[in-house]
């Protein structure tokens, strides 16, 4: 009879035990319950703000990786930093005091992670879309304007419809603004820096011509393809109240060294949130033989004269 007081200490101890480890396994896998789903996009899509986002990414080239794998950067601290500021997201939401325009920054150590796309500066130049020449190199390790580019200043969610894609329009807005004086285009790198001259003879309405003979006469392309760049690049000030109302930030706008090193080199703000579209195409023909001179300029007319029904 002695020892039934000591019995019962012992077993409420031990159950006293068993709960605590039960609460810890229960606590544990709750934790990594709600960590998984943190990291799911059926999070983000639970806010209405996001959902056009999610479903851009749904349609897009990265459907299968995680919102996390982009918007949260390699390494333990940064993911923990980046959960925080999610965690600041959800009480802003809850308190109805969040901005209807999100904007998320996705650091180069994303997209260049083991496992994704670590190796596109090894690959050297590859081609986009209708033997555009690119190379991520150049881009990525020297200066570009005197600016240091990120993998979102060319590839952003501008795009309606599209996820992380190349926005043709920023390569544009680089290449083009401010290299045309009147009639004189001079863009960065050149037309060859990009493109390569068609093979074999063309043929426009009743002229043939080809351009090998046209570069061995030392023809500059913008000879001859006049009309081709359309659009100035201007940056109105008015966009920057999508962004800003504090007057001391707005007050900075002719400040363009500053403006540029803090949107494009300390944070990944898409060149076509501030800037005015830059288009680059061929003008489209007016019939089989009047639209040469919509296409072509007097160079090529001079060239190809003496080919005409010879």
């Amino acid at each position: 009879m002695e020892n039934a007081p000591k019995r019962r200490r012992w077993w409420r101890g031990r159950t006293l035990l068993v709960a605590l480890g039960a609460a810890v396994v229960v606590g544990g896998a709750a934790l990594v319950g709600l960590w998984q789903v943190s990291t799911s996009p059926l999070l983000c899509n639970s806010c209405h703000i996001m959902k056009p986002y999610v479903a851009a990414w749904k349609s897009s080239k990265h459907n299968t990786v995680t919102c996390v794998q982009c918007h949260y950067p390699p390494g333990f601290r940064d993911t923990i930093w980046v959960k925080y500021q999610a965690i600041s997201q959800v009480v802003k939401w809850a308190t109805q005091t969040y901005n209807s325009k999100p904007f998320a920054e996705v650091e180069d150590a994303s997209c260049l992670r083991s496992g994704c796309h670590d190796r596109r500066l090894l690959d050297g130049k590859v081609t986009f879309k209708r033997g555009i020449i690119f190379d991520h190199k150049p881009h990525l390790e020297e200066m570009r304007r005197g600016r240091q580019l990120r993998c979102t200043s060319c590839h952003s969610q501008i795009v309606v419809g599209t996820h992380i894609e190349v926005t043709e329009s920023t390569c544009f807005l680089c290449h083009f603004k401010g290299m045309k004086t009147g009639r004189a285009l001079t863009p960065i790198a050149g037309c060859t820096g990009c493109h390569q001259a068609p093979k074999g003879d063309i043929v426009v309405g009743s002229i043939k011509f080809n351009h090998d003979d046209v570069g061995r006469r030392g023809v500059a392309c913008q000879q001859c393809h006049l009309n081709v760049v359309e659009g100035d690049g201007t940056a109105p000030r008015e966009r920057c109240f999508t962004c800003h109302n504090q007057p001391e930030k707005l007050m900075r706008y002719t400040e363009l060294s500053f403006v540029h090193d803090f949107h494009v080199a300390k944070h990944n703000i898409e060149c076509a949130r501030c800037h005015t579209e830059i288009m680059h195409k061929l003008p489209p023909r007016v019939g089989p033989t009047a639209g040469l001179s919509h296409r072509v300029g007097p160079a090529a007319l001079r060239l190809t004269a003496g080919r005409v029904g010879g």
